[in-house]
Order: C-alpha cells, then sequence, then structure tokens
C-alpha cells in the first residue's frame, strides 16, 4: 500500500466551516499585484472577508521550463488550511480512492480529506492571469487586485 493511501488529514476544519469560508465575499488587500515571474517562488497576496474579516493568502506558481504550467491556491492565512487550489497543465492527479484526474483540475477542501480530492477543472484558456481570475471568482472575490506582468 502507498504512503499516500496511509495519509492522514492534518486540518479539523469542518466541512460547513470550509464551504462558509470558500463562499463568502471578499476583496483583495491591495489594489495591484504583480504576477510572479517565470519559476519565482513564494509569490501571494491577500484577500479579506467582507463578512467577518478573516484574511486568506492567494498563492501563484508559473513553471520555469512550462511557463503553462501554473498553481494557484487559496488558504486561510492564520491557520494556513487549503481551501482550493486550481492545478494547470501540471502531472495528472490520483484521488485517495485511486480515480485518476487529469492534468488540469481543482482541488476542495474535503473534510477528513483536506485537499486530495481533485475533479477536472475545464477553462477557457491556460493564461495565467484568465486562471487566476477562475480562481478568485470561485472563491468569490469581488474586488480584485489589477494585475501586471512581471517585472523579472
Amino acid at each position: 500500500m502507498s504512503r499516500r493511501k496511509n495519509r492522514k488529514p492534518r486540518f479539523t476544519l469542518s466541512q460547513g466551516e470550509a464551504d462558509r469560508l470558500i463562499t463568502q465575499v471578499k476583496h483583495a488587500v491591495d489594489d495591484f499585484y504583480r504576477m510572479p515571474a517565470e519559476g519565482e517562488k513564494n509569490a501571494e497576496f491577500h484577500v479579506r472577508s467582507d463578512t467577518d474579516g478573516e484574511d486568506f493568502t492567494i498563492a501563484m506558481y508559473c513553471g520555469s521550463i512550462n511557463q503553462r504550467r501554473h498553481t494557484i491556491s487559496a488558504r486561510i492565512t492564520k491557520l494556513g488550511i487549503p481551501l482550493l487550489r486550481l492545478c494547470v497543465n501540471g502531472q495528472p492527479h490520483r484521488n485517495p480512492d485511486g480515480q485518476r484526474v487529469g492534468r488540469t483540475h481543482w482541488h476542495v477542501y474535503t473534510e477528513g480529506l483536506d485537499d486530495w480530492v481533485a475533479f477536472p477543472a475545464e477553462l477557457g484558456s491556460d493564461g495565467f492571469i484568465d486562471d487566476t481570475i477562475e480562481l478568485l471568482d470561485r472563491f468569490h472575490v469581488i474586488r480584485k487586485p489589477n494585475f501586471q506582468g512581471s517585472m523579472l
């Protein structure tokens, strides 16, 4: 049996609370955000809930070899709990039940499984900014920053 099948969840967030956090309306803390350069790590910006002031971190990565490969994720800032992630042109994913999901997929927090389960993503493009906006729309961020291309 593989090590992945024996993983234990790290987080104890209930599904109801995760769903509430994902669907509450949010806004970007800053007006502008410089998109990360190819291969740049630790690129992120913050959004805040309009309801209760909860802070969330939007983390981004763009591949250095394949620039069409990128990942955008949303997590609770203070607890580090991942709520939503979009993987574009990455490695195929195998869910805990053995189901294989293609190279472009969503991860959504699931109680007892953290963000280990993936679902196919049907996107209109594989542009980094367009996909970032797609994640922010699904995360209910109604006021987004203005995105600027990387200077690197």
